[in-house]
């Protein structure tokens, strides 16, 4: 749905990937702070005991390029393309993803039941995103 929204209102309101993830980030931004005042998280944040240290800063401002450049690449795809498209694109990355992971960190043995059970849930994967698609 969150695909299909960006797809129809990317190319209905004129706006480019920047200013639809402004938007998507000024109107999401109430229920998220609510969500981390209610939950705790926010004053969990405040009292981090490496808060103000150059490492944690660090990595959260690498985290948050990350976050954006990969939002923005999920915006521009299915505002250029479709829905479907970035669907796909998803389907393909979780399998780059996992033949990286088998290979970049040891203790995994690749054996036939961990090779099943990839296929199944990207069988699976596959297998709902056609249906998602028939069905609209």
């Amino acid at each position: 749905m969150y695909l299909a929204c960006i797809s129809r209102y990317g190319k209905s309101s004129g706006l480019n990937s920047f200013g639809m993830m402004w938007c998507n980030g000024v109107m999401t931004a109430p229920a998220v702070l609510a969500s981390t005042m209610a939950t705790g998280e926010l004053a969990a944040v405040g009292t981090f005991r490496r808060l103000g240290e150059f490492s944690f800063e660090a990595v959260v401002v690498a985290s948050c390029a990350l976050a954006f450049a990969l939002n923005y690449a999920v915006f521009l795809n299915t505002s250029l393309n479709s829905a479907l498209t970035q669907t796909i694109c998803g389907n393909l990355k979780d399998v780059v993803v996992i033949v990286l992971g088998f290979n970049a960190f040891g203790g995994v043995a690749v054996n036939a039941v961990n090779a099943c059970g990839v296929a199944v849930g990207l069988c699976a994967s596959f297998r709902y995103a056609t249906l998602k698609f028939k069905v609209r």
